[in-house]
């Protein structure tokens, strides 16, 4: 079967990382292609026999391109959809997955689209309205909660639930152990949705015994990164910021709390990866999905989203009472089957073989 993803980077984000995951899987049986609209490689390792296909630049420096450059890049993805022979395209997320349905207007080939945060995220009342317009013309769309499923299955014919898998379901052995370290660490984009501040602010209102025998790190980089890297001097707290990392399994190695503080998020990989780890997970109540994956007070925990109050209690509740934190770790692991690559791939092969066959 020939099968190809349409992204805009391969950058270190998490759809990107549900990409490249599947991509890798399914090369092994299948011919795998995937398109993206930015240059530079990808982050993430992509195994040789994949086809990866960039648009070429265009330019946005002032109106008259950016209005031009909108119709190119339509113009120019649909040539490579043409040019590149397939038995399914999958795009991910909203603005690519409107680009492609356009661009395929008059094309055989089914596209499934994928989701990979909640449809409140997009803020826009443009893209809201051209997504309202557009969704309905694909095969299929895939989504990772059950909010979502209900909101798109009003507009769109065919709306399945697809978990996203985690690549570490074939590296890391389930009775694994690790070397764990006094380690609290943030991983994600430096932005205002990943709400960090809350992190660095639930940091300073720690015990101080807390701050000096703990380590507390920022994984990740954006825009807020300098703003954020003055703020913690300015509070007194020490924070180690690492820009985007690489290998983020030797730092699940040595954390024992992960903490997410966004306001909106799909399925986050940061909790789903950790659970590979036996690190202890603690998340904001995001928009209408954080309850898909942590039980409160069994398997993780939850607390109200920007409220550094709550944030800071919980981590020294964890960190002055080991046997919860490890009841916490155990019964997390129970969730990782719900991750496994290979149970996932048979699912997106059976949607990709339904869609393709009508």
């Amino acid at each position: 079967m020939r099968i190809t993803f349409i992204i805009a980077t391969l950058n270190s984000g998490g759809a990107e990382r549900v990409l490249v995951t599947l991509a890798n899987a399914l090369c092994k049986e299948h011919e795998v292609n995937i398109i993206k609209f930015h240059q530079g490689n990808s982050f993430y390792p992509l195994e040789n026999n994949i086809n990866l296909k960039t648009l070429p630049e265009f330019r946005f420096d002032t109106i008259y391109h950016k209005i031009a450059s909108r119709f190119k890049k339509f113009f120019t993805l649909r040539k490579f959809l043409k040019q590149t022979p397939s038995d399914v395209f999958i795009s991910f997320l909203d603005t690519t997955n409107i680009a492609c349905i356009i661009a395929k207007i008059g094309l055989n080939t089914p596209l499934i689209i994928s989701e990979h945060s909640n449809q409140a995220y997009l803020k826009s009342k443009i893209w809201r309205f051209l997504r309202r317009l557009t969704y309905p013309y694909c095969d299929a769309l895939s989504v990772l909660g059950s909010s979502d499923k209900i909101y798109y299955k009003k507009f769109v014919k065919r709306v399945e639930l697809l978990l996203n898998p985690c690549h570490f379901s074939t590296e890391i052995s389930l009775d694994s152990s690790f070397e764990k370290e006094n380690l609290v660490l943030f991983m994600g984009r430096l932005d205002a949705n990943k709400n960090p501040m809350m992190f660095l602010k639930a940091i300073a209102k720690l015990d101080q015994n807390i701050q000096k025998n703990y380590r507390f790190v920022v994984a990740g980089d954006g825009e807020l990164r300098s703003m954020l890297e003055k703020k913690a001097k300015e509070m007194h707290i020490l924070v180690e910021f690492l820009g985007r990392v690489e290998n983020v399994k030797e730092l699940y190695k040595k954390a024992k709390i992960l903490c997410l503080c966004s306001f909106v998020e799909g399925l986050p990989t940061v909790l789903i990866e950790s659970l590979y780890f036996n690190v202890c997970r603690i998340s904001t109540l995001y928009h209408d999905g954080s309850k898909d994956l942590i039980e409160d007070n069994k398997d993780g925990i939850l607390v109200e989203c920007d409220n550094e109050e709550m944030l800071a209690k919980k981590i020294e509740w964890i960190v002055q009472n080991e046997d919860f934190r490890l009841n916490l770790i155990q019964n997390a692991k129970k969730r990782c089957i719900n991750f496994d690559i290979n149970e996932i791939k048979k699912q997106w092969l059976k949607l990709i073989k339904e869609v393709s066959h009508g």
